[in-house]
């Protein structure tokens, strides 16, 4: 028979659950990132919720108020009072049970009378020692605060830094002579082709600054239905639900929508689709219901070997993972540290090599002949993904511009 487990070890479970059960509920209500959890309630004029407070709840490494818990159900998973109250008392039992731990007993100046251990007070002390501990646990919550909001400001400072070296990087390809004759364009449609590995995300969120359009990523778009709770987004999370593979005619119908707001009316960088010729003839009917065509489909090239290369030693930041780092192209400040917050980095299942190069052959069989229905329709632009992110963007503008003419 095992021995009963001591007020800490009651604690530090109870917090493990308690993490676990913020996964679950963000998992169940669409996944959203730590960072659109902090911006959501910024938007909506809410207490701020930094993504390392956020990351921390989450990982277990502390308790957080009741107020940031409830906010951060709120945000998850909406308004619900049956949901708000469940983890209202959840979170109470979890307090409970870190009260009684030794962190959380207080050593008195000198000892009291009737007492029967000397140097430790116990729970029914009378009302000097529930001062005692109140005051203890205000202090102890005040240092978890303290930390959280040191922490947010140094995420914040290197977001504010990268931020203006982006920028300042940005605005010296602006001036170009091929991002000048790209501006002069009405619209443009483009698609973002290549294997994996080779950038096109990198390459999308660089280029959509460049020509003025927006990026729509077919998982973040289905991320998002599946958030705001659309028809489209819970047939989704329906059929992820049972297991089975999400049909086009979903994607088409999400990207209907997406296509109907105003900021799409000078064009589009489109990521994630079409995978098959199939997704490709579905996508020219369906921009073909507005008047449009797509324009060009922007080919990002690179060997299986590189892409393992670069998938393989990707490395994600455990506290935050809009945290990336590589083993090779972006070393972290130690064998595991984030360089962001000194968070644990991991590698995820699906970038081993394994993966990869199953996601490689995939690529070959569906998406490679979609690149060759374009190719045969003079649609097409090959551009190399070798070099750096800056070097590349720099020949997908120019392959660009010289199409366009």
């Amino acid at each position: 028979m095992s021995a009963p487990m001591g007020p800490d070890e009651g604690y530090e479970r109870a917090l493990r659950e308690f993490a676990a059960a913020l996964v679950d509920l963000r998992i169940d209500h669409g996944a959203p990132t730590y960072k659109q959890l902090s911006q959501a309630a910024q938007t909506a004029g809410r207490t701020s919720r930094s993504s390392s407070a956020i990351s921390e709840a989450m990982n277990g490494v502390r308790l957080p108020s009741m107020e940031f818990t409830l906010e951060l159900v709120r945000q998850i998973a909406g308004r619900d009072p049956q949901v708000r109250e469940a983890w209202r008392e959840r979170w109470t039992q979890v307090r409970r049970l870190q009260r009684r731990g030794t962190g959380y007993r207080v050593r008195p100046e000198r000892s009291l009378p009737n007492h029967g251990q000397q140097g430790f007070e116990s729970p029914s002390d009378g009302p000097r020692s529930v001062v005692l501990r109140e005051a203890a646990e205000i202090v102890a919550q005040a240092r978890v605060e303290a930390e959280a909001l040191l922490a947010a400001a140094r995420a914040q400072a290197g977001e504010i830094v990268r931020a203006a070296e982006e920028a300042k990087k940005s605005a010296a390809r602006d001036i170009s002579p091929a991002v000048a004759r790209l501006m002069t364009r009405e619209s443009m449609r483009i698609i973002l082709l290549g294997p994996p590995g080779a950038g096109k995300g990198t390459q999308g969120m660089y280029l959509k600054r460049i020509l003025g359009v927006p990026k729509i990523q077919i998982g973040d778009l289905m991320r998002e239905n599946i958030s705001q709770g659309t028809s489209s987004g819970l047939l989704a999370k329906q059929i992820m639900d049972q297991g089975d593979l999400i049909h086009d005619g979903v994607f088409m119908d999400m990207l209907r929508n997406r296509l109907s707001r105003g900021d799409v009316s000078d064009g589009f960088l489109l990521d994630g689709l079409p995978r098959t010729v199939e997704q490709s003839q579905m996508l020219d009917s369906l921009v073909g219901e507005r008047g449009h065509k797509i324009d060009i489909a922007l080919h990002l090239d690179i060997s299986r070997d590189e892409a393992v290369r670069r998938i393989s030693g990707r490395r994600i930041c455990t506290k935050d993972s809009s945290h990336v780092a590589h083993v090779l192209y972006a070393p972290p400040q130690g064998y595991d540290a984030c360089r962001v917050c000194g968070g644990e980095l991991v590698a995820r299942a699906d970038d081993s090599r394994h993966v990869v190069k199953n996601r490689w052959a995939v690529w070959e069989a569906y998406t490679e002949p979609t690149a060759a229905l374009y190719g045969a329709r003079g649609q097409l632009v090959k551009v190399s993904g070798y070099g750096s992110v800056d070097e590349v963007t720099e020949r997908a503008v120019d392959a660009l511009a010289a199409f366009f003419g």
